[in-house]
């Protein structure tokens, strides 16, 4: 895993509208770093899906009570299919309390990138997610992630981590209007092991109950211990 500077990168070629579009939506919100978390090889070289323009990346947004990883490059336009002009149509993002301060070396080895990078490759593997959460509204996965690093209150005896995918986020847009298309701005939220099972044992209900417990408590589609 390495980094490069975000304005020195794909240099030979001007920035697509979408990504302009991404960039200001992000910069509305807070403050991103100059430096955006890559590769030294690309992933798709080591069997992982490969996103629309082969560039693999993310990027940190700070604000001042949260920080934000979001994929940067889900959303590029296809390098081989000129009628997807926003790749996958979205990007997807974490967001927690817990980053705030944390230094771009600290962000690119948490848990909480793993589980966004985790995310984000499932979807390039599905080349998209926004048919689904329009079909069913807030969806649900499990994530197999490192018991060492990840805190024991998201672990289940399985190895993985619940998340729900699509819970709003209180007072910002879930999409950004593009000249190739709308993108969804898709949120990855870790929840307990107690709010997963409610989710296994009542399905879309039980997606809905946990998602309006935490609209109403002010947890929103944070990810917070």
């Amino acid at each position: 895993m390495g980094w490069f500077d975000k304005k020195r990168n794909d240099s030979s070629a001007p920035l697509p509208d979408a990504r302009d579009a991404i960039d200001a939506y992000w910069d509305a919100i807070g403050t991103s770093d100059d430096d955006v978390i890559s590769y030294m090889i690309n992933p798709m070289f080591q069997g992982a899906p490969a996103w629309p323009n082969i560039r693999q990346a993310y990027s940190v947004v700070r604000r001042a009570d949260t920080v934000i990883i979001t994929s940067d490059g889900l959303a590029d336009p296809s390098s081989e299919n000129d009628a997807l002009p926003i790749g996958f149509g979205c990007e997807v993002y974490i967001e927690s309390p817990e980053l705030v301060g944390a230094s771009f070396e600290d962000l690119k080895y948490s848990w909480l990138f793993a589980a966004v990078e985790l995310f984000a490759q499932n979807v390039a593997g599905m080349q998209g997610i926004s048919d689904h959460l329009r079909q069913y509204g807030v969806a649900s996965m499990e994530l197999p992630m490192d018991p060492e690093y990840t805190p024991a209150e998201f672990m289940t005896e399985h190895g993985t981590v619940g998340a729900l995918i699509g819970l709003p986020a209180a007072g910002r847009a879930s999409q950004v209007n593009t000249a190739g298309g709308v993108v969804d701005i898709v949120p990855l939220t870790i929840i307990t092991t107690a709010e997963l099972q409610t989710v296994l044992d009542k399905g879309q209900a039980g997606r809905d109950e946990v998602a309006a417990h935490r609209q109403r408590t002010g947890t929103g589609h944070l990810t917070v211990r």
